[in-house]
């Protein structure tokens, strides 16, 4: 990846801060598995500039998305929603009223109930997940669910396959750091992600083994500007990924490439 690559915004070094401008460190609050470090442009107690990867953080290393590198356009647009609004004409007219927080929760309570008492309580059914929320904000709706019971689901929508699958296979939910990508892989393998556009900092760590000489293996259907940057994209037709995954553990166990040790423990 070129330094111009739009994916990922990278830090310019040496910008000078004009009078009370202070970088604080800070977190990226996306629902991605990175969570990487950032270091954001202060510019008031109500307002914020610039936002980087940090450079302290030997992950981020200064690198960072294009979404959250314009973090500050989407907090401070014109039309970001900051109070209730109330809808006041049909579906689709935009036609809306400012109402307080205290209406606007009641608004909600009162239906809760009313439904509640005309089709019992698991007619609500409390559907979230992440976003940019914390573990406060996502899991704190929990209490409200047991305490009415209302309907109860497996959470989640996006992960709950993905995670019996590793789970069974390696007994708990962990991976590799990808810094030692950078150092001790010879082989890159990126399966059923676009991390291009996705997990910029996972293709930053794949792109400095690359340049040590590993290769980078895809796999995915679709030619995806992760695939684009791969030494070899394996374009499997959708649903057969599985076949590929029995293929490679039959060549691993047939040809003595497994770790007899390591699986056994």
């Amino acid at each position: 990846m070129s330094p111009d690559d739009h994916s990922y915004a990278p830090v310019c070094a040496g910008r000078s801060h004009e009078e009370g401008i202070k970088t604080v460190p800070s977190v990226c609050p996306h629902d991605c598995t990175s969570t990487c470090a950032l270091e954001v442009e202060r510019l008031s107690p109500t307002k914020i500039g610039r936002v980087r990867g940090s450079q302290r953080n030997s992950y981020t290393a200064g690198v960072i998305c294009e979404k959250v590198a314009r973090y500050s356009e989407r907090i401070h647009h014109p039309d970001r929603l900051m109070k209730p609004m109330r809808r006041t004409g049909p579906k689709g007219s935009k036609q809306f009223a400012e109402i307080s927080w205290s209406d606007a929760l009641d608004i909600v309570a009162e239906q809760f109930i009313a439904k509640t008492k005309q089709y019992g309580s698991e007619t609500i059914w409390p559907y979230y997940y992440a976003g940019t929320m914390g573990l406060v904000q996502r899991d704190g709706i929990n209490r409200l669910r047991h305490e009415m019971k209302y309907s109860r689901w497996f959470s989640t929508i996006c992960v709950s396959l993905s995670d019996g699958g590793w789970i069974a296979g390696t007994g708990v939910k962990r991976g590799a750091d990808m810094r030692e990508v950078d150092d001790h892989s010879d082989l890159v393998v990126i399966w059923g992600g676009n991390p291009v556009n996705t997990q910029v900092n996972v293709m930053t760590h794949a792109m400095k083994a690359r340049k040590r000489g590993a290769r980078i293996v895809v796999v995915d259907p679709y030619r995806t500007g992760t695939a684009e940057q791969a030494d070899v994209h394996l374009a499997v037709r959708p649903g057969t990924d599985g076949a590929l995954a029995v293929g490679v553990m039959h060549v691993l166990f047939k040809e003595g490439y497994a770790d007899w040790d390591y699986l056994r423990k």
